[in-house]
């Protein structure tokens, strides 16, 4: 449901605090590199309230990229399903209300990547939990044993955001 409301060629999820190091702008450029290729792409972004979201937003704009905040007005997973999927047509989705775990679980799921890519934490919760759902976690290389690179996870070597491009194309 969440994948046709979308209605994309590739979506990427992406769950992590607004921090630099959580390679948010390889994200956003990432998603605007695919874009530029022809193929309707959506990231769905869940960042904190930390001040580095504003300057990724910027980014984001500033590489042609629509976004739209989206709320729910209540706290149901088909009231949140129904608030991403009417939001649908913009270029990112900057989701604005707390996700619980069966949420999650949905977006990671029907994600062709959900980008785990820090740049020097473990990818911890987030690629664990997409591995659980089924997904495909996008890694940094911070070197956890259980990341096996084409195997349960794509392992990105470079903060270069052409890499999670090539991997998902």
């Amino acid at each position: 449901r969440l994948r046709k409301n979308l209605n994309s060629d590739v979506v990427l999820t992406k769950i992590a605090r607004w921090d630099p190091d959580k390679r948010w702008n390889a994200a956003v450029e990432a998603t605007a590199r695919l874009k530029r290729r022809g193929l309707r792409t959506v990231l769905l972004a869940r960042g904190g309230i930390e001040p580095h979201g504003q300057e990724v937003m910027d980014n984001a704009r500033s590489c042609g990229l629509s976004i739209r905040d989206v709320e729910s007005s209540s706290s149901s997973i088909d009231s949140y399903l129904d608030a991403i999927g009417d939001a649908g047509g913009a270029d990112i989705l900057n989701i604005r209300f707390h996700c619980p775990p069966q949420l999650l679980q949905t977006m990671y799921h029907a994600s062709d990547a959900v980008l785990a890519n820090s740049g020097h934490e473990p990818f911890g919760l987030v690629g664990l939990e997409t591995m659980a759902s089924g997904g495909i976690a996008f890694t940094g290389g911070t070197g956890e044993d259980y990341a096996i690179h084409l195997h349960n996870s794509v392992v990105l070597k470079t903060s270069d955001p052409k890499e999670i491009e090539s991997s998902v194309v």
